[in-house]
């Protein structure tokens, strides 16, 4: 089959803000739009057992492209680009968080554990969903860097970019909601910015995560201030020594609690999440997205969709420089039944590339034997946005 290269023009939005192969592609029946969950569902039993997390992989060594492979158009294809340049903007400070408009109540959630446990469901890669994806806001599209690296030493905020928010290690884990960092026992683990500490305890018996005893030990602090009247909270999870207690106000880089394990992780690193509008394990978002890359650091944020803004699954997307060299690479976001994953509601995201070096790059990806590139430029503590819309779906001798 002939391979075209779309090449798309960028979106960039400036403001304070391993390669897997490809499998059979699948296609979903059409279904109501989804709408971002605000209560703990009932979880159902699924398929199969939850594996729990073990030590965190080292990454992969960086994918080869094919040898015909440039980051330039060999050929055009005849339909119009999907997007067109948008002007460049220069970064500005951190926005100032605001109380505004009135607080929505947080909803009470049950914490009974739930029996029988839940299991692991069976994710879909290279998977077309029937659902179309939320689609950016732009009254709530300035940049939330208000938090700091919850870990000692200042600088940047180093993840573990195999196993990002929204993906399961190619199978081998639950899909994740949070992003990890390694560290030795005892490292300290500081709150990312002002707020109240509403938990710090074991969670054996009580539901936080995906199970009971999924952290070990976790401490929730809930923030100052609010996200469009939402309350943020931030998890620190497989701690332990935690040194504050429930009702206790803390300061920007208080220590909280040390890296330990616990719950589903055998190996000690810190599970750090972002919740809005609930504490509650369905509402996350991508920490990337609210922790300060600082000064040296920028953040792309993307959408992989189709023309019907249905969202593509577990699609390997890579991040090369000017010379075509791979720099980075990502996954779209998968999903579940019970939509545990979510963009944020400003950017509408479905991947996400982040302590990117300031500078000119192509985020490439192929499907459907259909290449496509879009130049982006990345600015010092900035997000640069991307969309790529692909052609409409083509079935495979499979589906017929």
């Amino acid at each position: 089959m002939k391979r075209y290269v779309h090449t798309l023009f960028f979106l960039v939005l400036l403001g304070l803000v391993g390669c897997q192969g490809q499998v059979p592609l699948l296609v979903a029946v059409d279904e109501p739009a989804r709408e971002l969950p605000t209560l703990m569902p009932t979880v159902p039993p699924l398929a199969t057992a939850v594996p729990l997390e073990t030590t965190l992989p080292e990454p992969a060594a960086t994918p080869e492209l094919p040898p015909t492979f440039t980051p330039e158009a060999s050929r055009l294809p005849t339909q119009t680009p999907s997007a067109t340049p948008s002007p460049t903007s220069t970064p500005g400070p951190t926005p100032t968080p605001t109380n505004t408009p009135e607080p929505t109540p947080s909803p009470v959630v049950d914490r009974t554990c739930p029996d029988p446990v839940p299991l692991k469901p069976e994710y879909a890669y290279y998977y077309l969903s029937g659902t179309a994806w939320p689609t950016p806001n732009p009254a709530m599209s300035e940049t939330h860097f208000w938090l700091t690296k919850p870990l000692p030493g200042g600088g940047r905020y180093l993840i573990n970019d195999t196993y990002p928010y929204g993906w399961d290690l190619d199978g081998r884990l639950l899909l994740h909601n949070a992003v990890d960092t390694a560290g030795g026992m005892g490292t300290p683990v500081l709150a990312a910015a002002p707020g109240t500490v509403v938990v710090a305890q074991s969670d054996m018996y009580e539901w936080y995560g995906w199970r009971c005893d999924w952290y070990g030990h976790l401490v929730v602090v809930q923030h100052d201030d609010l996200w469009y009247g939402q309350p943020v909270f931030t998890l620190y999870g497989h701690v332990l020594n935690i040194n504050v207690e429930s009702g206790q106000h803390v300061e920007r880089g208080e220590q909280v609690a040390e890296i330990g394990i616990g719950g589903a992780s055998s190996a000690p690193h810190l599970h750090f999440e972002v919740r809005i509008g609930s504490n509650d394990f369905t509402t996350t978002r991508n920490p990337m997205l609210w922790v300060d890359p600082g000064e040296t650091r920028g953040v792309i944020a993307g959408r992989l969709i189709d023309p019907q803004k249905r969202p593509w699954q577990g699609v390997t997307i890579h991040l090369l420089d000017e010379d075509g060299t791979i720099v980075a690479t990502t996954w779209s976001y998968l999903d579940d039944p019970l939509h545990y994953i979510n963009p944020d509601e400003g950017l509408a995201e479905n991947f996400l590339f982040s302590d990117v070096i300031p500078g000119t790059y192509t985020v490439y990806t192929e499907l459907q034997d259909v290449i496509y590139q879009v130049p982006v430029v990345v600015e010092a503590r900035a997000i640069a946005t991307v969309e790529i819309v692909t052609e409409p779906y083509k079935p495979t001798p499979s589906d017929e």
